[in-house]
């Protein structure tokens, strides 16, 4: 007769292993991972059609929505998008998501109830994708349903929604991405067609970082997979085609997104500084402590990443196991690349010195590959413990105990999200409001209040400079008027975001301005497009117009072409798959993957597009940057640093700044020859009493690099800052200098002070006192 120990460890097993037959057949565990999922996100669906006022929120909120305006309202594709910044590229913003599919639930649902849903699909599709990745790496079903959460439901995807940074969610994609890899490196047609399809879908999610993350794992699977297979030289023939198959027809798959976004960002370069670094004591909050958030709904680093401490006993048993080899290499490496510049040898500065990922600025965002790669250990570390228990009592125990643990580590993860979708600052949704269409200054902390109204918003700041013209006004009584008001007259007779068309009448030639961004992409049925000063405008002949304008530019219709030319092609390659069972030759995947590129090469040939125009080297108030000599009134320093760099002179617009006001800080400088690459400049605003400010920076007023800078001639970088409302009855001491951003961080040091104060090489250049 058995003991009860031994019949209680007996029925623990056999619970086991049902769960285990149950994660095996499809529909049950979807149907577990969809009940998850609903918990998770249950505070999220409770207040779907409520605004997230939090500021960032705003701006995602805005694009989402001017899409799905412009698409159910004006019947338009969603190409220019009006409402912020005085017009940008919808399909070329970094952020803006709705290259998606995800976008059809906006569309039916609208903005804001609809992002409870996505975040409620993608997490669904995430632990879907992490439980397939670990079956892909040996685990047992049982699991790899337990180990998904570890990363579906890790930190970030509470925080990202909390924040509004729905676009995050596209890591959810990244097992997908690679599990496709596998595949396709094993010789299977599908793998090509689920790695670009899932690759191609992130980068229509927009963001800057998931698309060159999940690129940097795919390049992981391809490397481990050569070496593993180094010594049989057939399997890589076959693999390595199909690896760069891949990665090509992922490109062409996302072309519709990829060309506008690469066009923007060579109007308005990325340039990311600083020298960030993630101290293991942080670390280790950020993957086991709790998220905390604050009054104005911002988060301490504890509990950002979570992955969960129950975790322990399951990744301690992957940790043994030789299948984990590969995944313990793949964490460290994340691992390393999340400390950042903390680290003794900085493996995310390496990085960054590679074109795609030079605008990457918190490597910590890399502990969310470390999620997946984790919950793949702890995946193995199951499987292993449920080996042991088939014949050992211990090895029963063992299991019992890690599965018991990971899903008591379910309870951290899901009250995670819970807290972070609780601290977040709600209100109504913003009210509509049909009228015609206008700028006006605006806040960009209140953006999605705006497009609803019929509103544009001037006020700007993206994760890119946007380039927003100095003459677009928010008090005009017409959006658009002629330069000479005596040359003619103009009347509105037709609006969309993409389309607008006047009638014209003048008695003479005359420029009309249209009060939004110049792009190359806007054509015009008379006259000549023309960019002045960034503003739109069209060079039109005297006489009676019937002017059209519209916006449609080479890279969205070449994009797009491409992309339902790779669309065909995945399409077709599926097909033959399934029907030969096998791919097809070297020769016809060689034609394949330039099908695309057809559309590409057409568009350049029939679509003329105006070259980009020459940036215009002038300050914030339009004045010249480069000029033979500093003010008049500035402060004489003559302070040279090392890197080439001479601080010739330097100047505050007030010794007696109002709080609330802005105060001008201007640096005047010289470039020898040489001049040292990578640099950027930091002023630091210290009180006698509380916390500094900064207004650190870049690029020279925010045009001009440093390092492209003209030799021999006064370089005017001049910036505003606001002085706080509590900074009155303290003194303000200003120091700048030169600090080596775009590299190790460090502070260039000072050769001769000239005629200034010098302390740790920063240069005094003023004070002020606000009363």
């Amino acid at each position: 007769m058995s003991s009860a120990p031994d019949s209680l460890i007996k029925v623990v097993k056999q619970s086991i292993d049902l769960l285990g037959r149950a994660a095996a057949k499809a529909p049950v565990r979807l149907a577990y991972f969809a009940l998850l999922t609903l918990v998770t996100t249950w505070p999220l669906l409770s207040s779907a059609g409520s605004l997230n006022t939090y500021r960032d929120s705003h701006p995602l909120v805005q694009y989402e929505e001017s899409a799905r305006q412009t698409l159910l309202q004006f019947g338009e594709a969603p190409l220019w998008d009006p409402y912020y910044c005085g017009g940008l590229d919808g399909l070329g913003t970094p952020q803006s998501r709705f290259v998606s599919p995800t976008f059809l639930i906006t569309l039916i649902f609208g903005t804001l109830r609809a992002e409870p849903l996505i975040a409620f699909v993608m997490i669904l599709i995430g632990l879907e994708g992490a439980f397939r990745y670990a079956r892909s790496r040996g685990s047992t079903n049982l699991g790899a349903a337990l180990g998904s959460p570890v990363f579906a439901l890790s930190g970030i995807f509470a925080v990202a929604p909390a924040l509004g940074w729905y676009n995050f969610f596209g890591f959810e994609l990244v097992p997908w991405a690679v599990l496709g890899v596998r595949w396709a490196m094993r010789g299977r047609g599908v793998g090509v067609v689920l790695a670009a399809g899932a690759l191609a879908w992130i980068v229509g999610f927009g963001g800057t970082y998931s698309a060159p993350m999940a690129a940097l794992w795919c390049a992981f699977e391809v490397v481990e997979f050569a070496i593993a297979k180094r010594k049989n030289l057939g399997r890589l023939k076959i693999a390595l085609p199909m690896a760069v198959l891949t990665g090509v027809l992922a490109l062409e798959l996302a072309a519709i997104r990829l060309w506008p976004v690469v066009e923007t960002l060579r109007m308005a370069p990325r340039i990311i500084g600083g020298s960030p670094g993630t101290m293991p004591e942080i670390i280790l909050r950020m993957l086991l402590g709790r998220i905390h958030p604050d009054n104005a709904g911002d988060f301490r680093p504890a509990g950002t990443f979570l992955v969960g401490g129950f975790a322990a006993i399951a990744v301690g048993a992957g940790l043994a196991r030789k299948k984990s080899i590969p995944l313990i290499l793949a964490a460290s490496f994340w691992m390393w690349l999340a400390a950042g510049y903390a680290a003794n040898v900085s493996a995310f500065a390496a990085l960054k010195e590679l074109p795609l990922y030079s605008t990457l600025r918190y490597p910590e965002r890399f502990l969310i590959l470390f999620a997946l790669a984790v919950s793949a250990i702890a995946a193995l570390g199951i499987s292993r413990l449920q080996v042991y228990a088939r014949n050992r009592k211990v090895g029963g125990v063992a299991l019992a105990v890690a599965v018991a643990a990971m899903l008591a580590n379910l309870g951290p993860l899901v009250v995670n999200h819970w807290a972070a979708t609780n601290g977040r600052p709600m209100g109504p949704p913003p009210p509509t409001l049909s009228q015609d269409f206008h700028q006006a200054r605006g806040t960009r902390w209140a953006l999605a209040y705006y497009g609803p109204m019929s509103r544009g918003c001037l006020s700007c700041y993206d994760a890119y400079p946007v380039p927003q013209s100095p003459l677009l006004r928010g008090d005009l009584k017409a959006e658009e008027y002629l330069e000479d008001a005596t040359a003619g007259t103009v009347t509105r007779t037709k609006w969309t975001p993409n389309h607008i068309e006047l009638t014209v009448h003048l008695e003479r030639p005359a420029r009309l301005r249209i009060n939004q961004n110049w792009h190359p992409g806007w054509r015009t049925s008379v006259g000549t497009i023309a960019s002045e000063k960034g503003l739109l405008a069209v060079e039109l002949p005297a006489g009676d117009h019937a002017l059209t304008l519209r916006f449609l530019p080479r890279a969205a219709v070449g994009g797009a072409l491409a992309t339902l030319a790779a669309l065909a092609v995945l399409g077709w390659l599926l097909a033959f798959t399934r029907r030969t069972g096998h791919m097809p030759g070297a020769s016809k995947m060689a034609l394949l993957s330039v099908v695309p590129i057809v559309p590409v090469v057409l568009a350049f040939a029939l679509m003329h597009e105006p070259p980009l125009p020459k940036t215009d080297l002038r300050t914030p108030n339009g004045e010249d940057i480069v000029v033979d000599a500093p003010p008049k009134d500035a402060r004489i320093l003559h302070t040279k640093f090392a890197a080439g760099m001479t601080l010739e002179a330097a100047r505050l617009s007030s010794a007696k700044p109002a709080a609330e006001s802005a105060l001008t800080i201007e640096l005047d400088w010289k470039a020898d020859a040489q001049v040292e690459p990578g640099m950027g400049v930091f002023v630091h605003l210290v009180p006698t009493s509380g916390e500094d400010l900064r207004a650190d920076h870049v690029m020279l007023s925010d045009v001009l690099e440093i390092e492209k800078a003209p030799p021999g001639k006064i370089l005017r970088d001049i910036g505003e800052i606001t002085i706080p409302f509590d900074a009155g009855g303290k003194q303000w001491t200003v120091w700048a200098g030169l600090w080596r951003v775009r590299k190790n961080g460090k502070r260039v040091s000072i050769e001769d002070n000239g005629s200034a104060a010098v302390v740790d090489d920063r240069v005094q250049i003023g004070t002020f006192y606000v009363p």
